[in-house]
C-alpha cells in the first residue's frame, strides 16, 4: 500500500494543470521530458513510477519559474521517500483495459510470436479464426508515431487456424506491413535454433510493460525486473532473425507453399 497516494495525486494534478495552461499536449511534454506518453499519463493520474527522477524530468520540461520547480522537486522527493510496501502480485494485472491502454498510447512496441502471426498484423479473418480479440495496434500499424518491430518464427507463419486460402490474405498483410517505414519484421527460420525458449508470445511496450496473451485473458506485467527480462529475450530473438529482403523472400516462399495447398 502506498501511504503517499494523496501527495502523488496532487503532484499529478499540478503537472497536468500547468501543461494545459501552457498549451502543451501530452505528446509534446513527454517528448521534451524524454519519456513515453504513457508514463506521463501515469504520473498525471497519480500513479507511482519506478524512479522519482522520471517525475523530475517532467517538472524540468515545464515552463515554470525556478522557485516553483524547486518546491515541486521537494514535494516529489518527499512523496517517493516514504515507505512503500509492494504487494506480492504488484506489477501484474489481468485487467484487459490496461493492456488496451498500452496498445493505444505506446510509442515503441516489440512483439514476439512463436505460434501465431503477430497481433498487430493479423487480418480480421485470421483473428476470428484464431478466436483472438482484435488488437488496437492493427489500427495504428501505419501511424508514423508508432515504432513497431516484431520477430516471428517461421513455424508461426506456417501454422494456420483455417484453410490455406485464408492464409494467403494473411501473408499478404504481413508482406504489406514489411514495406511500412515504421515497421521492422524479423523471421526466425525453422533451421535456426532459438537462443531462448519463450513459453508464450509477448509484446513489450515502451520498455515499461509487457502484455502476454493467454487462452482466457491478457496479462500485463510492469514489474521492472520482469520487463527487463522480456526486453533482453526479445533482443536475443531479434539477433537470430532474418530481416529486410531475406525476411520478405521467406514470407513469399511460405505464401507459395500455401498456394499449392489451396489448389
Amino acid at each position: 500500500m502506498d501511504p503517499n497516494k494523496d501527495a502523488l495525486n496532487e503532484i499529478g494534478r499540478f503537472i497536468r494543470n500547468i501543461r494545459n495552461e501552457s498549451d502543451y499536449s501530452s505528446r509534446r511534454l513527454a517528448r521534451l521530458a524524454k519519456i513515453s506518453q504513457s508514463t506521463l499519463s501515469r504520473i498525471e493520474n497519480g500513479s507511482r513510477v519506478e524512479d522519482f527522477s522520471t517525475v523530475e524530468k517532467v517538472v524540468s520540461a515545464l515552463p515554470i519559474r525556478s522557485e516553483v520547480a524547486g518546491s515541486l522537486h521537494a514535494r516529489i522527493r518527499a512523496a517517493y521517500a516514504s515507505n512503500y510496501t509492494r504487494r506480492a502480485d504488484s506489477g501484474i494485472s489481468l485487467v484487459s483495459d490496461i493492456a488496451r491502454g498500452w496498445e493505444r498510447s505506446a510509442v515503441t512496441v516489440r512483439e514476439f510470436q512463436s505460434g501465431m502471426v503477430p497481433r498487430a498484423v493479423r487480418s480480421p479473418e485470421y483473428a476470428q479464426a484464431a478466436d483472438a480479440s482484435p488488437s488496437r495496434l492493427v489500427d495504428r500499424i501505419g501511424d508514423e508515431d508508432l515504432d513497431f518491430a516484431c520477430v516471428v518464427t517461421e513455424g508461426a507463419l506456417r501454422t494456420w487456424p483455417a484453410d490455406g486460402a485464408m492464409m494467403l490474405d494473411q501473408l499478404d498483410r504481413v508482406s504489406w506491413a514489411c514495406e511500412l517505414p515504421n515497421v521492422r519484421l524479423g523471421v526466425v527460420p525453422w533451421s535456426v535454433p532459438l537462443p531462448v525458449m519463450p513459453p508464450h508470445g509477448f509484446a513489450v511496450f515502451d520498455d515499461e510493460a509487457v502484455v502476454v496473451e493467454t487462452f482466457t485473458a491478457q496479462m500485463t506485467i510492469t514489474e521492472p525486473d520482469a520487463v527487463a527480462a522480456y526486453v533482453d529475450a526479445y533482443a536475443q530473438l531479434e539477433a537470430v532473425a532474418v530481416t529486410g529482403d531475406e525476411a520478405r523472400e521467406l514470407v513469399e516462399r511460405i505464401r507459395r507453399d500455401f498456394e499449392e495447398l489451396a489448389h
